[in-house]
């Protein structure tokens, strides 16, 4: 199991949240590997200007920039343009963002939808164990 280093995997510490990326056992970070792909420079800019604004304030009120997408799994998305962020809100102020995909239709991606509920419940797993951020 590979322990990232806070640097790589912090996006933004904010007033009232810390908004992460989630990497997996092996050390990848699916949503900031993603992130970097995208050949749009005012995709990242947007990402970054939605998580500063939720990472200060709070509350992102604007649902053509963020909004739930799984009310029982409580899955969230970052909408910077043509692109979207799965993430969830965790304990200790804590919102993380775990996949982006390129949106090609009207409707959520369900495929990327369970990786994200897949990587929220492995996050949590391994929170509570004492792995993810070691004890």
């Amino acid at each position: 199991m590979v322990k990232q280093k806070t640097e790589q995997y912090v996006f933004y510490q904010g007033i009232k949240y810390q908004i992460e990326f989630y990497y997996t056992c092996g050390g990848s970070i699916p949503a900031k590997e993603f992130l970097e792909t995208i050949n749009q420079p005012k995709v990242p800019v947007k990402l970054a200007a939605f998580v500063k604004l939720i990472g200060d304030e709070g509350i992102l009120y604007d649902k053509q920039k963020f909004r739930i997408v799984d009310k029982e799994k409580k899955i969230y998305e970052f909408k910077p343009g043509g692109f979207r962020f799965f993430n969830f809100f965790f304990k200790d102020r804590k919102i993380i963002i775990t996949n982006g995909y390129a949106k090609k239709s009207q409707k959520v991606d369900k495929k990327e939808l369970k990786r994200a509920i897949n990587f929220k419940d492995d996050y949590t797993e391994r929170v509570l164990q004492g792995e993810y951020y070691g004890k």
